[in-house]
């Protein structure tokens, strides 16, 4: 959403009635509100932890946190393994990237808003949507086109993932390079 665009919430009133869209308008309303405050205020970037480290051919990313362009939180509560292979190309370097996800989740049931036929087969819907973030390893850096204005990386407002690691690749195996710098939140 641009930071040009008005955000709309909901006005209560005694006797409204409230719908789920309702609801999920209110919502809306402070998660864009959220998202807009990190994406111009911090940018974009690690605000700490998720270091990335390489043990018996494994790529290890330490706990932590950081924004993505959109201003969606990256949490990673515990170290996480990937697992790498082998390109063919083993001059070209790897990518470690993070990205942020929404899984629905904690299903309960639910009355059908449509005809039986074209609801879900036991009635359930989920609850809850958790959120969370998924590690990929890429071929292109997501944040190469990105500048930064007086060491603050300046975030474009667009879904994409958020490079924190470089890789090479040697006769040992693959190896984080010291050289790359991500971006990151002051």
């Amino acid at each position: 959403m641009a930071e040009s665009q008005s955000l709309k919430r909901l006005r209560f009133f005694t006797g409204q009635v409230l719908t789920a869209e309702s609801l999920e308008l209110e919502q809306q309303y402070f998660r864009e509100k959220l998202k807009r405050h990190n994406r111009t205020l911090h940018g974009f970037g690690i605000v700490s932890g998720l270091e990335v480290g390489v043990q018996s051919g494994q790529i290890i990313v330490e706990p932590g946190l950081a924004l993505d362009c959109e201003g969606n939180e990256l949490v990673l509560p515990g170290a996480r393994r990937v697992v790498v292979a082998s390109t063919a190309d083993g001059l070209r370097p790897a990518y470690v990237c993070i990205r942020y996800v929404e899984e629905e989740t904690d299903y309960v049931p639910a009355l059908p808003d449509e005809p039986i036929a074209t609801s879900t087969e036991n009635g359930a819907k989920a609850s809850t949507i958790t959120e969370g973030l998924e590690i990929a390893i890429a071929h292109e850096n997501s944040n190469r086109s990105h500048r930064h204005l007086r060491a603050r990386w300046r975030a474009c407002g667009r879904p994409h993932a958020l490079t924190i690691a470089k890789l090479k690749h040697s006769s040992q195996g693959w190896r984080v390079e010291r050289g790359y710098r991500p971006p990151t939140v002051k």
